[in-house]
């Protein structure tokens, strides 16, 4: 009934799950062991990685892969050296406009959820995560209806099911939620809003990306590269103007020195990690589609609302926890997961034809055809219509 199916290149996506899970590890570090949190810092830590991993890869490629061919193999990609003679629907200028867009996005989606949300409401660590379902559903909505992809009847039903889930979760938020002095109804639903509004920016942050990459044939780690460049001065101008460096100077003031240093050295890392998943963002992009990158951010979250909730922090408003709630959660984490891996054919559902328009069974009909094709092209081969010894 349910098949795993391995696809080209899981290696890529796989990777992408892993450290992006590692960066969620290092900041939960940071916030609730070292108690430093609602920051801009992480926000320019991730522009500074992106640029230096971008800027790396791009020199790399343009200075020792070989320069007499038109195109080069980079890891799954091929990278184009020159692309004049390629039918490049945008110009300069445009390109350029869609990659400022790529980072300004970027900021807004990133700074929500490492400012904005911690800041202006008292919430649990996982919010983002319990709501991921909009992430899904906003990101096949602009792949279908922008990007003119199809869709198949297995992944309507994905939808289908991850909006149920969605549902679910709204309702019960409503109902396990304590209204009072931490939330009010006004900010609750003002959560909602953000969190849509968070997600909405980074579908469109991946939808721009694949546009770029498969349409105007860019560079991916040159365009990672000038996304750094364009978040990080957004990021100093914000920074500026709400004067980010307190954070720090706070910090070093009223903790000791082991812990500030300490600090610097998972900022460090956190940058690092930013600068390795982003590679593997645009690489996921790009040999698969925006749906995979979405399934990436949210397939580790079961194991994150569990991690938390062991870990005994607290999932609702009011800082309680409940495990009739957490439960529920975890359930409907787990099932939204599965859909999103029944979306992108990592699970092949086989009932009432599900599986019928996958990669898998394409793939299979399609070799089907050519071999009975072969075996009709050695029939006509072994009779022979030229017979010699016929009677003429």
């Amino acid at each position: 009934m349910i098949k795993l199916a391995i696809r080209p290149n899981l290696i890529y996506p796989l990777q992408l799950i892993i450290w992006n899970f590692i960066r969620k590890i290092v900041k939960l570090i940071i916030n609730l062991i070292l108690k430093f949190d609602i920051s801009l810092i992480f926000t320019l830590l991730m522009f500074i990685g992106e640029f230096i991993l971008g800027l790396i890869i791009y020199l790399y490629q343009k200075n020792f892969l070989s320069i007499n061919k038109k195109k080069t193999k980079f890891l799954p990609l091929e990278i184009y050296r020159s692309r004049n003679s390629l039918k490049i629907p945008d110009k300069k200028l445009k390109i350029f406009m869609f990659l400022f867009l790529i980072s300004l996005f970027d900021f807004f989606q990133f700074s929500i959820t490492s400012y904005t949300l911690p800041k202006y409401f008292n919430l649990s660590l996982t919010i983002r995560e319990r709501f991921c379902g909009i992430y899904a559903i906003i990101s096949a909505f602009l792949f279908y209806y922008i990007l003119k992809f199809q869709i198949y009847k297995h992944q309507i039903f994905s939808l289908v099911i991850i909006g149920i889930c969605l549902l679910i979760v709204i309702i019960t938020e409503f109902f396990f939620q304590e209204i009072n002095i931490f939330l009010s109804y006004t900010d609750f639903v003002g959560v909602i809003l953000i969190i849509i509004i968070h997600y909405f920016f980074n579908s469109c942050v991946d939808i721009i990306e694949k546009y770029l990459l498969e349409f105007d044939y860019y560079n991916p780690f040159e365009a990672l590269m000038w996304e750094g460049i364009f978040g990080f001065i957004i990021t100093l101008i914000y920074c500026y103007e709400q004067n980010t460096l307190n954070d720090i100077i706070r910090y070093w003031k009223y903790n000791s020195l082991s812990n500030f240093v300490v600090l610097m050295v998972l900022f460090f890392i956190y940058m690092i990690l930013c600068g390795v998943r982003n590679a593997f963002r645009i690489i996921t992009n790009k040999i698969y589609s925006p749906l995979t990158k979405a399934l990436t951010d949210y397939i580790m979250n079961p194991v994150y609302i569990t991690s938390v909730f062991l870990w005994g922090k607290y999932f609702l408003a009011d800082r309680k926890g409940s495990y009739g709630y957490f439960f529920i959660n975890l359930f409907i984490s787990i099932i939204t997961t599965i859909c999103g891996c029944i979306h992108n054919e990592l699970l092949v559902l086989h009932f009432c034809g599900l599986e019928y328009q996958t990669h898998e069974q394409i793939s299979q009909r399609a070799k089907f055809l050519d071999n009975e094709i072969s075996a009709v092209v050695d029939n006509f081969s072994d009779y022979n219509i030229y017979d010699d010894d016929a009677d003429t």
